[in-house]
């Protein structure tokens, strides 16, 4: 149980480690993104791990799906911002907080890249397949679903706090969580890693649009 509980809470520690103690986007991605590489691969070398079905990976249905959750979810998260971003946003106070984050300069190219193909890879990779295998063998699969789900939005608090003004930054909270639902029933029902991992893709997409034409 000990373990489990530091698997889930561990990528909430290196978020907060990153962005509260240190106050740097470039720590946080190397905390956050070495726990969610370095962990499973640990243990997939300590355990003997079964094939994957490629076929069933990569199937058109898997695919398809992928492509229009993401869609869909990337057209209602910039849609939304548009719609509220005069309410939801302190966009001096932003600008401000992402400086003070070292997210500014040249290397903000590459931070976006980042977090629209390396973030979907690995943190799907770590919920709704590491700790989804891990979670399965001991509560059932609503369970399973439900807790990745959470403690993968649990993460997104620490930044979202900051990120928007009050209530919105709880709230916001919500549509990340009703993500990680949505990516945990796909993996699943189509017993597939690869439709939400492009939903996902899509989804921080629809983010970086966000931020490339209301904030930078």
């Amino acid at each position: 149980m000990k373990k489990l509980s530091i698997l889930l809470v561990g990528p909430t520690a290196m978020i907060f480690l990153g962005l509260i103690i240190f106050k740097s986007v470039l720590i946080t991605f190397a905390l956050f993104y070495g726990w969610l590489l370095i962990v499973p691969l640990f243990s997939s070398i300590r355990t003997t791990q079964p094939k994957m079905n490629l076929h069933k990976q990569f199937s058109r249905q898997s695919i398809g799906i992928g492509l229009i959750s993401g869609l869909i979810s990337l057209l209602a998260i910039y849609g939304a911002v548009t719609l509220l971003k005069e309410t939801v946003f302190d966009l001096a106070a932003l600008r401000q907080l992402l400086m003070d984050w070292n997210f500014t300069g040249n290397h903000v190219v590459w931070l976006v890249l980042i977090l629209i193909f390396i973030n979907p890879f690995l943190e799907e990779l770590y919920w709704r397949e590491f700790m989804y295998k891990l979670l399965e063998t001991k509560t059932s699969i609503t369970k399973t679903v439900v807790i990745t789900s959470a403690f993968y939005s649990l993460y997104h608090l620490v930044s979202l706090v900051f990120i928007f003004t009050f209530p919105f930054n709880f709230i916001a909270v919500l549509p990340v969580f009703l993500a990680g639902l949505l990516w945990g029933y796909l993996r699943y029902k189509l017993q597939s890693i690869t439709a939400p991992i492009i939903s996902h893709i899509l989804a921080d997409l629809g983010i970086m649009l966000v931020y490339l034409t209301y904030i930078a």
